[in-house]
């Protein structure tokens, strides 16, 4: 299952970098990993990429979570995209936004088990929508063999270093949240930044745990009508899609 989950968040991410290579500009994302909550300190692993898309090697970040004390957790696969410069469009494909996804295993036992850590993806560079009346936090989780919570927050800072952010709290495996709110005017270019805030303890003494997540930080060019709304929470970003079909799987297995 995990090896499966690992394969629709690639091709996931590889789809929606397809979407975005025509938009490629000289902006990189930026996707690191904090021990903890505290995004101040220098981070446990850290990589850059193209102005669409970024991927983890999983086998140097797992190296450096066990090196920093977190030896119960791995990554399958971790990675971010982005449709920088954004779009004045409005509607569920509009505005401007940073997507991370990852499966995030943990081993009984193991260092550093139950304890949080934190992935942050962000890119500055954003110069569209021009002016966006909503920040919005979709995040989703799916986690299993495993009791743990993930956390989330989008942020955007413009080039006044202005912020604004919201957040989700406590989603337990129950599928996608969202959370928005209203953004006044502010000066372009600007940054988003995803955090997403993730700790498991196993349940199994003989099968590693897991949560397969995907946390959007998105400005949205309008508010989306209600059926617009359902279109993006099921079928703007890929990698949210494939967490509704594998928990649909699970429940058929």
């Amino acid at each position: 299952m995990s090896r499966l989950r690992g394969l629709f968040f690639s091709l996931g991410l590889a789809a929606l970098t397809g979407l975005m290579a025509s938009e490629a500009q000289a902006e990189t994302l930026t996707l690191s990993v904090f021990a903890g909550t505290d995004t101040t300190v220098a981070p446990i692993y850290t990589v850059t990429g193209g102005a669409n898309a970024v991927g983890a090697n999983v086998g140097v970040l797992n190296s450096d979570l066990a090196a920093a004390g977190f030896g119960a957790y791995s990554f399958s696969n971790l990675g971010g995209s982005s449709n920088n410069p954004g779009t004045n469009s409005p509607g569920p494909l509009g505005g401007a936004y940073v997507l991370a996804s990852g499966d995030l295993n943990v081993t009984r036992g193991g260092s550093g088990e139950g304890t949080p850590i934190t992935v942050v993806l962000s890119e500055g560079g954003f110069t569209l929508p021009t002016n966006g009346p909503t920040l919005r936090d979709a995040g989703a989780a799916i986690i299993t063999g495993a009791s743990g919570s993930q956390g989330s927050e989008a942020v955007v800072t413009d080039a006044t270093g202005a912020s604004t952010n919201v957040s989700i709290a406590g989603l337990t495996g129950t599928g996608l949240q969202t959370a928005s709110t209203p953004l006044g005017s502010y000066v372009t270019p600007f940054t988003l930044e995803s955090q997403t805030v993730l700790s498991l303890t196993s349940t199994s003494t003989t099968e590693p745990g897991s949560n397969g997540f995907s946390q959007l930080a998105q400005v949205q060019a309008a508010v989306p009508e209600p059926a617009s709304l359902v279109l993006m929470l099921t079928g703007m970003p890929l990698p949210l899609v494939v967490l509704g079909l594998l928990r649909r799987r699970r429940a058929a297995a």
